[in-house]
């Protein structure tokens, strides 16, 4: 027998087939793209995006729903559907694409991450999190999370789109919103600096509690001046903390992803 996908990745779906037309309609999704959908669940946004781009990649976990997607949508030609875990995919690897989303919220920040620190992230991603989340993302001048910071420097992060619960079946406990992520054309931070950018904030963060008080600007300019004034024995010390965050990061994934646990957290 099929096993159907573990009730950690359960979804709220949308229903209302004009809301979704209106969102991706305001969206900057056009007739020439490559659009990936992650959790296509019943295939409202599959079916929305299918009339608009030229391909869309769709990945649903549960196999029950993948077997009505591909029934539903077996004449459309430039569908491309597939069922399994989508943190366990590659990303596509050269061409530009976008996401359009509903994703899991209990899988949130691992989704989040995946695309935005991949080698060739979205264009733009369009993503359907709790409202919790989208403000850990979105960047202020004031209190800021880690990733907030390091998303800062390559992506514009915004909420576009506050939903109400109904729009939901089953109707969530928690408030939900759009958010945008759209790849800056010129990154604030140059390449040749991006690994050393990374370790600096997260070797900080973890240490120095005020740092959540710090806006992104805040950290650039600090950063700045820490490039221009590089102590050599500090720079050898906070090396490696990006991939040492990660590496930790995706232990507590395959944990977590072994429980049935809806507290999820997002730093």
């Amino acid at each position: 027998m099929a096993k159907t996908a573990p009730k950690l990745l359960s979804q709220n779906f949308l229903w209302n087939r004009e809301l979704v037309r209106k969102l991706i309609r305001e969206s900057s999704i056009s007739p020439g793209d490559h659009v990936l959908e992650i959790g296509a669940g019943k295939g409202i946004i599959t079916e929305q995006l299918l009339g608009v781009c030229q391909k869309v990649t769709a990945v649903e976990a549960d196999r029950k729903l993948f077997s009505a997607l591909r029934r539903t949508f077996s004449a459309s030609l430039n569908l491309s559907l597939h069922t399994g875990d989508f943190l366990d995919r590659p990303l596509p690897e050269s061409a530009p694409f976008k996401v359009f989303s509903n994703i899991p919220f209990s899988i949130t920040g691992e989704v989040v991450k995946k695309l935005l620190f991949s080698q060739n992230p979205p264009v733009d991603s369009y993503l359907v999190v709790q409202k919790e989340a989208a403000e850990k993302f979105v960047p202020t001048d004031r209190q800021n999370s880690m990733l907030a910071v390091l998303f800062f420097p390559w992506f514009e992060i915004s909420i576009v789109h506050k939903f109400k619960r109904e729009d939901f079946q089953p109707r969530p406990r928690v408030d939900s919103c759009l958010i945008k992520a759209t790849k800056r054309k010129t990154p604030l931070v140059k390449l040749p600096s991006q690994s050393l950018f990374r370790d600096y904030v997260v070797y900080y963060f973890t240490r120095d509690r005020s740092a959540t008080s710090l806006s992104p600007n805040e950290w650039l300019s600090r950063f700045g001046a820490f490039v221009v004034n590089r102590d050599h024995r500090v720079s050898n010390k906070i090396g490696g903390s990006f991939d040492k965050w990660q590496a930790e990061e995706r232990k507590l994934t395959k944990i977590h992803r072994t429980r049935v646990d809806k507290n999820w957290k997002i730093l």
